[in-house]
C-alpha cells in the first residue's frame, strides 16, 4: 500500500507511514502505525499530511503569496485523494469539481447554463442534443484531455482544448483569431502577430519552470489573457489551462467563481501593469473558496460515488515538487 512500509523484526511485522519530504533539514516523514494495520487508517492519514503541510509551508520561498499556507494545505489534501484507500472520496472530488468548475467558468463568459444542466449531462452518458448539452459536454472533453498525459505546453495542444471547447458550437473551434479583439477597453496582441507571442509564452514558460508552481501558473495565467490567442473562449481556455498545470505539479485545481468574475477581471488588468499582488490573492480566496463550496455540495448529496464521464485524472510521477 502507498507510503505504508512494512519491517520485519525478529520474525515480527512492524508498519509504518513514510512519505519521502526531500527537505534540506528532513528528508522523510515517518510515524510508526503498529504490529497490525490501525482500523482508523484513513484517519491517521488525514493528520499525516497536515502536519506534512505544516512542514513544508517554512520552505516554500516565495514572495509572491503572502500566506502559501492554504495553497499547501489544499495541495497535500488533493495529494492524499490520490491514495488508494480514498479512492471513492476522489472520485466525487472530480466529478464536483466539474460541475462547479464548468458552472462558474462558462457562465462567467455569459452562459446560460445551470448547475441541474451539468448534473444531468455528467451522471449518465447522453448524445448531446441542445447547445447547452454540447457546451457542457464540450467543457468536460477539453478539461479530460487538458489533465490528461496527452495535453503538451505546445500551441498544438492549446489549440486542441480550444477545438474540444467550441466544437459543432462555433466555425473557429481550434483556430487562432483572424480580427483584433478588444477586452476591458484594450485591444489585445494583433491577430497575425498571435502565434509568435504564443511562442514566446510557451519558451518564458519552459524558462521558468523551477518558479514556484502556483505562481508560475498565474503568471503563466494573465500573460496568456493578454495574448487573448481566440476570437472567444480565452478565459475558459486560459482557466482550463491554468488547472492543467496546478494538477500536473500535485496541486489541487481551482474555481474561480461567477460572483467573484469582476474581482478576478481586475487582478488580471492589475497583473498585467506589473502588479500581480491582487492577483495572487484572489488566487488564495478562490482556493479556500473552491474547498468550501465542494464541501458543501458534498453534504448535499446530490451527486454520490462520481462520474464515469471525468477522465483519468492522476498526479504524474516526477511531478511533484517540495520547496
Amino acid at each position: 500500500m502507498k507510503y505504508i512500509k512494512k519491517k520485519i523484526i525478529k520474525g515480527q511485522e512492524y508498519y509504518y507511514f513514510v512519505y519521502y519530504l526531500g527537505l534540506k533539514n528532513q528528508s522523510t516523514y515517518s510515524k510508526y502505525l503498529g504490529v497490525n494495520l490501525p482500523d482508523n487508517l484513513k484517519e491517521r492519514m488525514q493528520q499525516y499530511f497536515q502536519e506534512i503541510a505544516s512542514l513544508v509551508v517554512p520552505t516554500i520561498k516565495t514572495d509572491y503569496f503572502h500566506n502559501v499556507k492554504v495553497i499547501e494545505e489544499a495541495r497535500f489534501q488533493y495529494i492524499l485523494q490520490n491514495h488508494e484507500l480514498f479512492i471513492n472520496e476522489k472520485q466525487l472530488f472530480k466529478t464536483l469539481f466539474y460541475i462547479l468548475f464548468v458552472l462558474n467558468s462558462n457562465r462567467s463568459e455569459g452562459s446560460k447554463v445551470t448547475q441541474t444542466d451539468i448534473e444531468k449531462v455528467i451522471s449518465r452518458k447522453i448524445k448531446p442534443k441542445t447547445m447547452i448539452e454540447k457546451e457542457i459536454v464540450n467543457s468536460i472533453k477539453a478539461i479530460n484531455f487538458a489533465f490528461s498525459d496527452e495535453m503538451k505546453w505546445n500551441a498544438k495542444s492549446i489549440k486542441k482544448i480550444h477545438h474540444y471547447l467550441l466544437h459543432n458550437l462555433d466555425d473557429f473551434a481550434g483556430q487562432y483569431k483572424k480580427v483584433n479583439n478588444i477586452v476591458n477597453n484594450s485591444t489585445t496582441t494583433v491577430w497575425q502577430k498571435v502565434p509568435q507571442e504564443i511562442k514566446k509564452l510557451l519558451i518564458w514558460f519552459k524558462k521558468n519552470k523551477k518558479m514556484y508552481p502556483p505562481q508560475l501558473a498565474l503568471e503563466f495565467h494573465w500573460r496568456f489573457e493578454a495574448i487573448h490567442p481566440f476570437l472567444d473562449g480565452n478565459g475558459r481556455v486560459g482557466r482550463i489551462l491554468l488547472n492543467s498545470f496546478l494538477v500536473q505539479q500535485g496541486y489541487a485545481p481551482v474555481i474561480y467563481f461567477t460572483d467573484n468574475h469582476q474581482a478576478y477581471c481586475n487582478s488580471i488588468n492589475k497583473a498585467q501593469q506589473g502588479r500581480s499582488r491582487q492577483l495572487a490573492e484572489h488566487f488564495v480566496l478562490s482556493v479556500k473558496k473552491s474547498e468550501k463550496a465542494i464541501e458543501q455540495y458534498k453534504k448535499s448529496e446530490i451527486i454520490q460515488g462520481g462520474s464515469t464521464q471525468v477522465g483519468k485524472w492522476e498526479i504524474q510521477k516526477g511531478k511533484i515538487r517540495l520547496g
